[in-house]
């Protein structure tokens, strides 16, 4: 069965300086601790054989780790990595991502998640996915100061980084967005319902007097097919799209949250 997000994913959104990737600073860090930490070498013979910067040698000596290989130890701690797409942290997780696709921001260059809740059921859900990842839960005024919004309590900046190697967006995402996370091509209808459920919740506006509702998005031709091609696959009643609008049947949406 599928695991995610893997280790590499996560590593990717860590800027290294003085290594050629994340990996390569995880490795490193990782044949300090193997090799030479319990040597009698001091940092300068270490330096010269593991050809780093002595800087560097003295830190890890000093107990300072990479932020990568930091960041790494707590996703895998909370248990946010490589996760079974059929499990309850996957499945928080999911609902998270389509929460920052349809309902938040990743804030950049933080990382920090940040989730909308335009009704009590929205609100009830993301409280309890982010207490399902042990992350916890704080409600904090939006950064213009107009709306409150959901925010983790505890590791926010990893969790993040978690939800950005699943394919969340992060900063600006109508610039940058062109199609749902590739993770929802191969994942079992009950993952992709729940994404869709989650982004309906969030995006879908009533049109009063007509039997559906609509999700307006200024976005990508791309993308709007990805997601009209999301929600025709999980419900039984019509979804079709125009030029920036993809419209659902109210029994659609019914049908979405009934499951």
């Amino acid at each position: 069965m599928s695991t995610y997000p893997s280790v590499e994913a996560v590593a990717q959104t860590y800027n290294t300086p003085g290594s050629k990737s994340p990996l390569e600073a995880i490795e490193a860090y990782e044949e300090y601790q193997r090799e030479w930490a319990s040597s009698e070498l001091g940092s300068q013979a270490i330096s010269t054989r593991m050809e780093l910067p002595r800087g560097r040698i003295r830190t890890w000596e000093d107990g300072g780790k990479p932020d990568v290989v930091r960041g790494i130890e707590t996703a895998r701690k909370n248990g946010w990595l490589e996760c079974t797409v059929d499990g309850e942290s996957f499945g928080a997780l999911n609902r998270l991502v389509g929460g920052v696709f349809s309902g938040g921001s990743i804030f950049d260059p933080t990382y920090e998640p940040s989730f909308s809740a335009p009704d009590s059921v929205v609100e009830t859900q993301l409280r309890a996915d982010l207490e399902t990842l042990g992350a916890g839960c704080r409600l904090v005024r939006s950064n213009s100061g107009n709306v409150e919004e959901l925010r983790p309590e505890t590791d926010a900046s990893v969790l993040g980084r978690v939800l950005v190697a699943l394919g969340a967006p992060q900063g600006q995402k109508a610039k940058q967005i062109d199609r749902l996370p590739s993770y929802l091509d191969d994942a079992p209808s009950s993952v992709r319902r729940e994404f869709a459920r989650v982004y309906v919740s969030n995006r879908a506006a009533d049109r009063p007097g007509r039997d559906f509702v609509q999700i307006q998005e200024e976005r990508s031709d791309r993308y709007l097919n990805s997601l009209e091609h999301l929600l025709d696959s999980v419900v039984d009643a019509e979804v079709w799209r125009n030029k920036r609008a993809i419209h659902l049947r109210k029994s659609a949406v019914d049908e979405l949250n009934s499951k």
